[in-house]
Order: C-alpha cells, then structure tokens, then sequence
C-alpha cells in the first residue's frame, strides 16, 4: 500500500508540472506565433492523460471494491477513459497536420527568443518529471505507470524536436521549419494515440493477453492433470486478467483434485499474471462417462 501511496504521489506532481506546461506551452505558441510549440502542448495533454488515468486506475484499484451487480468492480472505467483520450488525441493531431500545411505553405513570423524560452522550460519540465518517475516503486511492475513513464519520453523527445527547430529558425530566418517540426510532433502524437486505441480495442473486444495453447501445454506438464479445455482469458483493463477454464484430473474424486486446482491457479497466477481463474473440475472417470452420453 506505502508503494501505491508513493506512486500516487508522484503521478500528481507530474500531472501539476505537466498542466503548468501545458498552458505555458499553448500561450506561448499563441503568442510567440509558432506552430511546433502549439503541437508539443498537445503532446504534454498527452502525457497528462496518461498520468491521470495511472493515478485514476491506481485510486480505483485501492478504494473500489467489487460488488454482487459489479464483479470486477470499477477497473473497466480505465479502459473507457484511455479510449476517449485516444480518439481526441486523434483529433487534436489531424487540426495540427491540416494547420502545419496551412503554415508551410504560408510561414507566418516567428518570434524565436520568447518560444526559445518556453520550449526549454518544457524540456527541463519533462526531465524533471522523468526523474520522479526513476524514484518511483511501480515503475516496472505496473502497466499504467510504465505507460506513462514511455508517454514522458516520447514527450522529451518532441520538446528536444521543437527547442532544434527554433534554434534552427533563429540561425538559418527560416520559419517554414516551425511547420515541419509540428507536423513531427503531431506524428508522434498520433502515433502515441493509435497505440492508446489499440491496447483499448483489444482489452474491449476481450482478446487473450496470453497464448492460450503456451498455458494450456503448461497445465499438462503438472502431475495429476488429464486434460486443460475451454481455456479462456480476457482483462478487465490493463493490471487485471482473469479466466476460466475445464480441467480433467486422475485422482478418483473432487475432493482429492482440490491440490491439483490450487496448484493450476498457483503457476498461471505467477507464470502468466492471471488475477483469478474459475475452474470446472472434472475426475477421468467422469469425463468418460459424459463422453459416451
């Protein structure tokens, strides 16, 4: 509980530097007239909704216990709300694209030392946020923080795309530059929300985060097991698999399969991080005989 505690801790500071640079980024962009530092605001949104959803699946996962008319409790909502921030994010990388042909076909002025400044601060901005993220306990364990900590570097990577590209404009009085480099940085934003809508598609249409036929052939390997049939996995959202499945067991009775059951949730638990699993359990004996029904 103290590492969640931890985790959550640093999600909402980096979400409260991100939402400052945000608007720094977006105001500054307006003002200072450059496209590329407009894009790389989108892209901190990005970021943000990434972190929040963590902190949101996070909170949900220690407060919101499941009940008789919601089994699974509340962890579906992550999945909904990375669905939504997905399609905006679409969106919002398509206005960027159409405007940056709009600007390169017409480059607008630039005033280079005040962008040149906000974009450094969002560059030093993301690397202080990525800094938090090295400290924090979850960072390799669960998917929603790990996910957010790649959203921040690919951000880091934009900010360093649009600090190049001003410097570029204030040497070379280019300004067509600043398009190109927006036109970047939409591209990674929107690589970043195809991704977003994918995990999401898979996880809504219920497809197997996991070989079946790699777990089904584990099974077998345990003493005491005939058979392993019916084998289904799905995620709930991204940190919780469950399942179900028809084990066939040797022993002579169900009483003397309760061992090989456990001992069926204990590896697929472990081995393929299956939350829960629900098992029909079946002697041979019996097998045999509803097979010549």
């Amino acid at each position: 509980m103290s590492g969640n505690f931890t985790s959550q801790k640093v999600l909402k500071t980096a979400a409260l530097l991100l939402s400052i640079t945000f608007l720094a980024e977006l105001l500054g962009g307006i003002v200072f007239g450059s496209l590329s530092l407009i894009s790389d605001s989108f892209h901190v949104i990005s970021d943000l909704g990434s972190i929040l959803i963590a902190s949101f699946a996070l909170s949900v996962a220690q407060r919101r216990h499941p009940t008789q008319r919601m089994a699974f409790g509340y962890h579906r909502l992550e999945v909904m709300s990375a669905l939504f921030n997905g399609i905006v994010l679409s969106i919002i990388s398509a206005v960027i694209f159409l405007e940056a042909w709009e600007r390169f076909r017409n480059p607008g002025k630039i005033e280079t030392s005040g962008a040149l400044v906000i974009a450094v601060i969002g560059l030093v901005v993301n690397l202080i946020v990525i800094r938090f993220f090295h400290h924090t306990p979850d960072k390799d364990k669960d998917v929603n923080i790990r996910s957010a900590y790649l959203h921040i570097m690919g951000d880091i990577l934009a900010s360093v795309s649009v600090v190049v590209g001003i410097i570029a404009i204030k040497l070379f009085d280019m300004p067509v530059i600043d398009p190109v480099v927006a036109a970047f940085v939409a591209l990674l934003l929107l690589i970043g929300a195809g991704r977003v809508l994918y995990s999401s598609a898979e996880i809504l249409l219920q497809k197997s985060p996991q070989d079946i036929d790699r777990v089904r052939q584990r099974v077998l390997e345990i003493d005491g097991v005939k058979d392993f049939l019916d084998v289904r996995l799905w995620q709930v959202c991204s940190h919780l698999t469950v399942g179900t499945a028809h084990v066939v067991v040797s022993v002579d009775s169900l009483e003397a399969a309760e061992p090989i059951k456990q001992n069926i949730r204990s590896i697929i638990q472990e081995e393929f991080d299956v939350r829960d699993i629900t098992l029909e359990c079946e002697t041979e004996k019996g097998a045999e005989e509803h097979s010549h029904r």
